[in-house]
C-alpha cells in the first residue's frame, strides 16, 4: 500500500467513524424520547440509560453503517476533487477508479458487518432491550406510587395512596381497575408492596372491593387482597423484529397468515446491507457530480441517495403488505434500481 493509500484509507475511516457517530446521535434521540415516556412515572438512573442506549446501538447499525459508509467516501472524495489532489493524481499517472480501489475493501467490510448485525445481533439486542425495560419498571415501580397523587403508572389502573411510611409500605389505599371489561374499586387500609418476576404484587388489608359486572353492582370485604400489577410497556409478546434468522425460517411455515410480514423482514434485513456494495460503484459517479462543491455537497448527495433508496424500500414493503406487489418485488425494487443505476454510470467512467 503506497502513501496515497495509506492517507486515503485514515482519512476514510476518520470520517466513516465520525458519520457514524454523528448518525447514531441523531437517531438516538427518538429513542431516548420514547424511554422517557415510558420511565416518566418511575424515573432512570444514568447507568441503566447508558446500558439501555448501548442495547440499542445494533438496530441503529445497520441503517448507520451503510448510510455513513456512502458519506464518508463522498466526504473523503469530495475533498480530495475540491483540493485538485484527484487532478494532480490523474495528472501523474493513476487512473480515476484505481483511486477508488481501497472503498472496494470497506464496502465489503461494512456489508459483512451490517448483515452479520441484521441477522444477529440486533434481533438480540431487541430483544435485551424489551426484558431491561421491563425489569426496571417493575424493579422501579413502588418509586411511582406517590402519596397523595392519582398515580397512573401502570396501563389500565389508577391508583390513589394517602400516605406511604417508606417504600414497601402504604395507607389509605384506593384502586380503580379498568384493565378488562369489568371494572373495579378497591378501597383498604392498608398495603404492601412485593416483586414477583416482572410484575408488582399489592396486598391490600381490610378493606372493600366493588365489582361491575353488566348491571349488577357487588361488594366484597376482604381481609386481604392480592392485587397484581404489570408495567406500563407495551406487550411481552415477541415482536417480529426480535426473530432469529432460524425463527424467521420456521414462521414462514408455521403461520401462514403472517408469512409476508416474516418474508418482509427477512428481506429488510438483506437490502440494507446490500447499499453498502451499491455505494462501491456508486459513489464514483457520484464524486464527479459533487465536482468542487466539495464537503457540503457530499453531505446533500449522500444524504439524498440514501433518502431516496430508503423512501422506496418503505413504498415497497407497504404495496407488498396491502398484496398489490409480491413481497420479492417490494423488497428488491430498491436494490435492483440503486444497482443497474450503479452499474450504468459506473461503466460509463473511462478515466
Amino acid at each position: 500500500m503506497n502513501t496515497f493509500q495509506k492517507a486515503l484509507t485514515s482519512e476514510l475511516l476518520q470520517n466513516l467513524l465520525l458519520s457514524l457517530a454523528f448518525l447514531n446521535t441523531i437517531l438516538i434521540i427518538e429513542k431516548l424520547l420514547k424511554i422517557s415516556r415510558i420511565f416518566s412515572s418511575v424515573g432512570i438512573d444514568l447507568l441503566n440509560l447508558f446500558l439501555l442506549i448501548v442495547m440499542l446501538q445494533p438496530q441503529l447499525f445497520i441503517f448507520t453503517i451503510p448510510m455513513s459508509l456512502l458519506l464518508s467516501v463522498l466526504l473523503t472524495y469530495g475533498r480530495i476533487i475540491a483540493d485538485n489532489e484527484m487532478l494532480t493524481l490523474m495528472v501523474s499517472g493513476m487512473p480515476y477508479k484505481r483511486t477508488f480501489r481501497v472503498v472496494i475493501y470497506f464496502g465489503l467490510i461494512a456489508f459483512v458487518l451490517t448483515l452479520f448485525m441484521s441477522f444477529y445481533i440486533a434481533p438480540k439486542g431487541v430483544s435485551l432491550v424489551r426484558e431491561k425495560i421491563i425489569s426496571l419498571l417493575a424493579e422501579r415501580a413502588p418509586l411511582g406510587l406517590e402519596e397523595g397523587v392519582f398515580n397512573q403508572g401502570f396501563k389500565g389502573v389508577t391508583i390513589f395512596v394517602r400516605e406511604k411510611p417508606d417504600m414497601m409500605h402504604l395507607k389509605e389505599v384506593m384502586i380503580f381497575d379498568e384493565r378488562k371489561e369489568d371494572k373495579i374499586i378497591i378501597i383498604a387500609k392498608e398495603g404492601l408492596i412485593r416483586k414477583e418476576k416482572d410484575n408488582i404484587i399489592l396486598s391490600l388489608i381490610d378493606g372493600k372491593a366493588y365489582f361491575n359486572r353488566g348491571i349488577n353492582f357487588n361488594e366484597i370485604v376482604f381481609q386481604e387482597y392480592i392485587f397484581k400489577l404489570s408495567p406500563n410497556i407495551e406487550p411481552v409478546a415477541k415482536k417480529i423484529s426480535e426473530y432469529s434468522l432460524s425463527e424467521l425460517f420456521y414462521k414462514f411455515q408455521s403461520d401462514i397468515a403472517r408469512k409476508i410480514d416474516y418474508k418482509l423482514e427477512f428481506y429488510k434485513r438483506i437490502i440494507l446491507p446490500v447499499l453498502c456494495i451499491i455505494s462501491v460503484f456508486l459513489t464514483p459517479s457520484l464524486c464527479l457530480l459533487i465536482g468542487k462543491s466539495g464537503r457540503l455537497g457530499g453531505i446533500t448527495i449522500g444524504l439524498g441517495v440514501f433518502t431516496f433508496y430508503y423512501i422506496l424500500m418503505i413504498y415497497g414493503t407497504n404495496l407488498a403488505k396491502a398484496g398489490k406487489i409480491s413481497p420479492e418485488i417490494g423488497a428488491f425494487s430498491p436494490v435492483f434500481i440503486f444497482g443497474i443505476i450503479a452499474i450504468i454510470f459506473y461503466s460509463r467512467i473511462k478515466v
